[in-house]
């Protein structure tokens, strides 16, 4: 699954050519959940949703990652609310040193108590992927991407 999720988001970063899309956070994460869904092959019970607010007394944690695949929880079909966890996205627009450690810090921490087996850091309209930020602990766990368009043409950088 995490090979699937990983080539998803390339192929969206890719898609997004629209220069409106990189003036904000906020509508560049939009544009993805629609690239990330039209690229989507996961199973039936399986959704890619924004922002679900993580509360403690039900999660564990505080946080209300930008987006995360996932099956919604069902007491029927989950022993706990870290099964059906499959990668949560934290997104950045020109992220700096101090903002890109707080996502950072986020993901693991949702990789930590949620079981999250991927995290993705994407560090929008800009060329930094800030990996050097990655705990040590989680380098195999997380990814991070840096995405700029640049006369027309999507760049991508990935660690």
């Amino acid at each position: 699954m995490r090979d699937e999720i990983l080539d998803n988001i390339r192929q969206s970063l890719a898609a997004i050519t629209v220069p409106r899309f990189y003036e904000t956070e906020r509508g560049f994460q939009g544009e993805l959940l629609v690239q990330l869904r039209q690229r989507a092959v996961l199973p039936d019970q399986i959704i890619i949703e924004q922002e679900h607010q993580k509360v403690a007394r039900t999660h564990g944690l505080v946080c209300r990652p930008d987006i995360i695949v996932h099956e919604p929880f069902d007491e029927g079909q989950h022993h706990d609310r870290a099964q059906g966890n499959y990668g949560v996205i934290e997104l950045k627009r020109r992220a700096g040193t101090r903002k890109a450690q707080e996502d950072f810090d986020s993901i693991a921490n949702m990789i930590r108590v949620l079981r999250y087996p991927l995290g993705v850091f994407i560090n929008i309209d800009a060329s930094k992927t800030h990996a050097k930020l990655i705990p040590e602990d989680l380098r195999t766990r997380i990814s991070s991407f840096a995405v700029a368009l640049r006369g027309g043409a999507v760049q991508i950088f990935e660690a």
